[in-house]
């Protein structure tokens, strides 16, 4: 029982924090507006102490119904879902089967596998001497509790909406407790591991792919009404119940816990360093650089037989390969989750359109590929860390200025930086081959090669464009600040581009022509220029 008390006391102690925090952060920026300011002066951080108590505790009270929003907002959805689905099939589709494959199996899975720190927390943990080993260990039991109570007044709705209320709540409550033990467990054991970040990754698509092939068999063979019996229904209630026990022995006995927080604490306080860093404009365009850095890896040995410029540029990507393969997957993962949900819904709803319009349709999407590519390439990362880890230092040296050292650098960072863009693109490109075997070679051959091209073509920009105007325009000083106008102008015209490609509704064969055209034209006069200029331009600005 005094656990218990305890860790409620954390919990509400925290919730203080935050609120008191809120209240002195509201009092400065209020201090700080003109002419409002003199009404409300940041001096009054330093007084007004039942004001500012007022302010929190509203806050807090705030906090806690926004978190029965937010808990009860995966019942609101699940019953929208459970509602189309019922339309499309001929078998009933319950909500608390919604929310139990979609929020409980996968929505935990993505929480538990992938924990971190808010930047309040660290704040807190530092300011009042809170054992971080002690902290984490009970958040996280804190955070299961506190997960239940939050969605009771949804299970409780969904029970009633369904006349099983009872078993809404027993199936609802042991299920989020024995998958939330499960995957703590699972993550706790994991996150020791040195390939942590891929064998969560791929845990991830195994869990969503069984997951999601067993709702639709269900569903497709009529067997959800028989599934959902009361009686199996009570047997898995059961099941929940007895599951949760040696998992929560499992994860209160865990002997590397001081290894899993050191752990924690380092892969917090990289993103919110990272997520500050992006507040001022110096950041902005050097910010993923200097992130860049703080993940450099020291491993020398696979580039030492290498010599000059491909050494150094080898030794550069070699140490931040591990970091670069992390946004990579990162990035894969994503792309392929959006289209799994794609692929997954075009079984439910197979497309009855003539090939011919979805080929229109198809062209159409074509804009909006511009952009998601943009959005996506490695070009800005790989400029940012390369002249915040290597060109910043480098190019005080005479022969890094040498005219043959400059144009094998580039082509030798050109080449790597398409190799990661590449992987994106060749991703995107199986995708739309997999939807496209899946429903029964929609799309024709001449369409899928012109698809081919456009994604090959516009890999091409993004790899080249922002190694082109670095090169070019060196925009970047000695001390990290961004002093040429140009570079910014450029830089703004290019996402204006990607952002117009957005506004485009239709779109033709014309397009994808003319986007491949100019990119590849771009592409073979940008290199010429960068054989002649790039030696004369790439010098560090003062």
């Amino acid at each position: 029982m005094n656990e218990m008390k305890q860790l409620f006391f954390l919990d509400w102690k925290y919730r203080n924090f935050k609120a008191s925090s809120f209240a002195n952060g509201l009092f400065y920026f209020l201090g700080r507006i003109p002419l409002l300011g003199k009404i409300v002066p940041t001096t009054m951080l330093y007084r007004e102490y039942g004001l500012k108590k007022g302010i929190a505790a509203l806050k807090l009270i705030g906090s806690i119904l926004f978190s029965f929003f937010w808990y009860g907002l995966p019942f609101v959805i699940s019953l929208f879902i459970s509602k189309g689905l019922s339309h499309v099939t001929s078998s009933k589709v319950s909500i608390l089967f919604v929310w139990l494959m979609l929020f409980n199996v996968i929505g935990i899975c993505l929480l538990e596998l992938f924990p971190n720190l808010e930047r309040q927390e660290i704040q807190f943990i530092t300011n009042f001497r809170v054992s971080k080993e002690d902290y984490i260990k009970k958040s996280s039991l804190l955070k299961i509790i506190k997960t239940i109570i939050f969605s009771l007044p949804g299970l409780i709705i969904v029970g009633i909406i369904e006349k099983q209320v009872v078993l809404s709540l027993l199936i609802g409550t042991f299920s989020l407790l024995s998958f939330s033990l499960i995957w703590s467990v699972i993550n706790l054991h994991l996150t020791l591991f040195n390939k942590r970040l891929l064998i969560k990754i791929l845990i991830v698509i195994v869990i969503i792919s069984i997951d999601l092939t067993l709702g639709y068999f269900l569903i497709k063979n009529d067997l959800l009404m028989s599934f959902q019996k009361l009686t199996v229904s009570w047997l898995g209630a059961f099941v929940c119940l007895m599951l949760w026990l040696p998992f929560l022995y499992l994860y209160v006995h865990f002997k590397r816990f001081s290894e899993y927080t050191r752990q924690m604490f380092i892969s917090s306080e990289v993103l919110i360093n990272y997520s500050e860093s992006n507040k001022k404009d110096q950041q902005y365009y050097l910010g993923e650089g200097k992130k860049m850095k703080l993940e450099k890896v020291a491993d020398d040995e696979k580039v030492s037989s290498l010599t000059g410029s491909k050494y150094l540029n080898a030794l550069l990507f070699n140490r931040f390969r591990t970091s670069l393969r992390k946004q990579l997957m990162y990035r894969v993962v994503g792309i392929s989750l959006v289209m799994l949900a794609i692929v997954v819904f075009s079984l439910f709803a197979p497309i009855k359109i003539e090939p011919i319009k979805v080929e229109k349709l198809m062209y159409n999407f074509m804009p909006i590929m511009f952009f998601v590519l943009y959005i996506l390439s490695f070009g800005k990362s790989v400029v940012q860390t390369l002249f915040v880890n290597c060109d910043s230092s480098m190019l005080a040296y005479p022969f890094y200025r040498e005219s043959k050292a400059i144009v094998q650098g580039f082509f030798y960072r050109f080449l790597k930086t398409f190799y990661y863009n590449g992987v994106i693109g060749t991703t995107i490109y199986l995708w739309f081959l997999i939807f496209n075997g899946v429903n029964n070679q929609l799309l024709s051959l001449e369409f899928s090669i012109i698809f081919f091209f456009v994604i090959l073509s516009l890999t091409i920009l993004f790899s080249f464009h922002e190694l082109f105007i670095y090169y070019i325009l060196q925009p970047f000083t000695s001390d990290f600040q961004v002093k040429n106008p140009v570079y910014k102008l450029v830089d703004g015209i290019f996402y204006f581009i990607a952002y117009i490609s957005l506004q485009i509704k239709t779109a033709e064969f014309s397009y994808a022509a003319i986007v491949s055209g100019i990119s590849i034209l771009y592409f073979v006069i940008g290199l010429i220029v960068i054989v002649k200029v790039a030696p004369k331009t790439f010098k560090l600005k003062n």
